[in-house]
C-alpha cells in the first residue's frame, strides 16, 4: 500500500463519527413502563368537573370595568342635611328676633331707630352665616354620600371580578395540572425525534470528514506521485 493510501486509512479512521443512542432508549424505555392510570382518571374527572362547573360562568355576568357613583343618592343626601339644618336654625333665629325687638323695645330703642336697625342686622348676619355653614356642610355630606357609595362599588365590583376570575383559574387548573398518557406519548415522539436528528447529524458529520479525509488524502498521494 503505497504511502498515501496508508495516510488516507489513518486520517479516516481517526475521523470516525459514533453516536450513543443508548441514554435515548433508556429513556423511551422508562416512559413505556411508566404508569400513568391516576393520572389519567384524575385528569378525566377534573375534565368532566370542568366541563359542568364551566356551565356556571353564565351566571356570572360580564366583568365591572367602569363604577361610578350615585348621583341622586349625593343629592338626596345634600338636600335632607340641608333642611335638617333649617328645622334648627330657622326657628331659633326667629325665637331670638322677638327676643331682641321684645328687649330693644322695653329699652325704649323704637323699631325706626338706627339701633334698632343695627341690632338687627347683626342678628340677621349671623343667621345667614348659619345658613352659609349649613349650606357647606350639606354638600360636603352629599360628596361624603356619594364617595362612600362609589368605594361600594369598587370594592363589590373587585370582588365579583376577582371571584369570577379565581373560578376560571380553577377550571384552567383542572385541565393542565395532571400528566397524562398524551403527555407521555408526547415525551417518547420528542425523545425519539430527537434521537433521529442527532443520528442523521452524526451520519452528515462522519460522511463531512470522511470526504475531507479523502480529500487530504488525494492531496497526499498526488504530492508523493509527483515527487513533491
Amino acid at each position: 500500500m503505497s504511502k498515501g493510501l496508508k495516510l488516507f486509512d489513518k486520517v479516516s479512521d481517526g475521523m470516525k463519527v459514533s453516536y450513543n443512542s443508548q441514554p435515548t432508549e433508556d429513556y423511551v424505555r422508562f416512559l413505556n413502563g411508566y404508569d400513568t392510570t391516576n393520572a389519567d382518571n384524575t385528569l378525566a374527572n377534573l375534565n368532566s368537573w370542568a366541563d359542568r362547573a364551566s356551565a356556571n360562568l353564565q351566571n356570572m355576568g360580564d366583568y365591572t370595568f367602569n363604577v361610578g357613583g350615585d348621583v341622586l343618592e349625593k343629592q338626596r343626601v345634600e338636600d335632607a342635611t340641608y333642611q335638617n339644618y333649617l328645622s334648627k336654625i330657622l326657628p331659633l333665629y326667629s325665637s331670638a328676633a322677638d327676643d331682641l325687638q321684645t328687649r330693644l323695645i322695653n329699652q325704649g330703642i323704637g323699631t325706626d331707630s338706627a339701633a334698632y336697625r343695627n341690632a338687627m342686622s347683626t342678628l340677621l348676619a349671623a343667621q345667614n352665616a348659619a345658613l352659609n355653614d349649613a349650606a357647606f356642610n350639606a354638600i360636603e355630606a352629599g360628596e361624603n354620600a356619594y364617595t362612600t357609595d362609589l368605594n361600594n362599588q369598587i370594592a363589590a365590583g373587585s370582588f365579583a371580578n376577582a371571584a369570577q376570575q379565581s373560578y376560571i383559574d380553577q377550571l384552567l387548573s383542572a385541565l393542565t395540572n395532571s400528566h397524562s398518557a398524551y403527555d407521555v406519548a408526547t415525551d417518547k415522539y420528542l425523545a425519539q425525534n430527537n434521537l433521529a436528528q442527532n443520528q442523521a447529524n452524526a451520519q452528515n458529520q462522519s460522511l463531512s470528514h470522511k470526504l475531507n479525509a479523502i480529500k487530504i488524502g488525494a492531496d497526499t498521494a498526488t504530492k508523493l506521485i509527483n515527487g513533491f
